[in-house]
């Protein structure tokens, strides 16, 4: 009898706590169309990227602050013959409470890590790979935090080698000011067993900068400007002398106006990637203008819907380098919806908002 009412018991306890837990739901999509001019370019490849993620998360919540979900980032890609092109899983913990929240497991990477800039991911990474697989923390508020992470990017095995981000940023605003902090280190190892060939890589970036930023509320969302120093380290233990340091200057001029805006990023300095001719980008995942020691990028964009679910951007962007200049078209669209009742404050809408709610 004893041994009959422990299973019994055990799951009359699983059963009510799973019933005193909350059910919640996300669900996403996020289209992007990337068309890039870069024929005229020795730095990066010509390319068209297009395609759609649905990304469905289903999980349990506790406490007000414990949540574990499960779900999918399904891609696919435009003109595709598959149904699905890329299915990443996701599954993970979030604990969340007054300026502080954490994660561990395989989660989606887009609004984390939406503080860094242009310079530390080129666009690629943002369109197929939108998971981060590993752990991050932030503590702080809005405008003043300080953040940790780490991405798992490859597993070693005979054929793969190992590889993974460790990250840190912070933001600390006074009034019109702030300070701005923003780094990685890329650690690229070898393969298990260990093959004598490959040698251990690193690729560090680190950004710090100090500016204004203003904003009211009669339709400048944005007029920043800011100056700072990017710094790197790069290394391939197999080279004798093969550390180096590249340093460079950093401008920054962002504007918003009721929906239409502008971002300006320029770069002087050290020429980077010193090791691209032997890894290419499974070592350098930062933007490849910064191959040349002089970069600036224009991005000029109107958001042409902005609410409370859907974010919906059209934009221009012209890329300074090498003597020439580029162009990339861009439109992306992010939709979400849950039901964990948190929505942020909905933003100001655009004039052309009250088309698509």
């Amino acid at each position: 009898m004893r041994k009959l009412l422990i299973p019994v018991f055990c799951t009359l306890f699983v059963n009510s706590w799973l019933f005193a837990q909350n059910v919640e739901w996300k669900a996403g999509i996020n289209y992007f169309f990337d068309n890039t001019e870069y024929a005229k370019s020795t730095l990066t490849n010509d390319q068209t990227m297009a395609g759609v993620h649905f990304s469905p998360e289903v999980g349990l919540g506790w406490g007000e602050q414990h949540h574990i979900f499960v779900g999918a980032d399904v891609l696919k890609i435009s003109g595709s013959a598959n149904v699905i092109d890329i299915a990443q899983p996701i599954a993970y913990y979030h604990f969340e409470k007054k300026n502080s929240s954490f994660y561990a497991g395989g989660f989606p990477r887009s609004e984390l890590l939406s503080n860094y800039s242009d310079l530390f991911f080129q666009d690629s990474i943002n369109n197929y790979r939108p998971t981060l697989q590993g752990i991050f923390w932030q503590a702080g508020s809005r405008t003043s935090y300080f953040n940790l992470w780490l991405d798992w990017t490859g597993h070693e095995t005979p054929e793969i080698r190992e590889s993974f981000f460790v990250g840190a940023s912070a933001h600390k605003s006074l009034n019109l000011f702030f300070v701005d902090f923003q780094s990685y280190m890329f650690h690229y190892a070898n393969t298990q067993p260990r093959n004598p060939l490959y040698s251990v890589n690193d690729n560090l970036l680190a950004h710090i900068s100090v500016g204004a930023n203003y904003s009211n509320e009669t339709g400048i969302d944005t007029l920043l400007f800011a100056v700072g120093v990017l710094g790197g380290y790069e290394r391939d233990r197999k080279v004798e002398n093969g550390t180096h340091f590249p340093v460079g200057a950093v401008v920054r001029l962002n504007a918003d106006y009721k929906g239409f805006g502008t971002q300006n990023t320029l770069y002087a300095g050290d020429p980077r990637d010193i090791y691209y001719y032997k890894y290419n980008h499974e070592m350098y995942w930062n933007n490849p203008f910064l191959r040349a020691g002089f970069y600036l990028q224009s991005k000029w964009y109107l958001n042409v819907i902005r609410s409370k679910y859907v974010d919906g951007k059209l934009g221009l962007n012209l890329h300074f380098s090498e003597g020439k200049m580029m162009y990339e078209q861009t439109f992306t669209l992010k939709a979400k919806i849950d039901n964990l009742y948190k929505q942020a404050k909905n933003p100001r809408p655009t004039f052309m908002s009250k088309w698509f709610e």
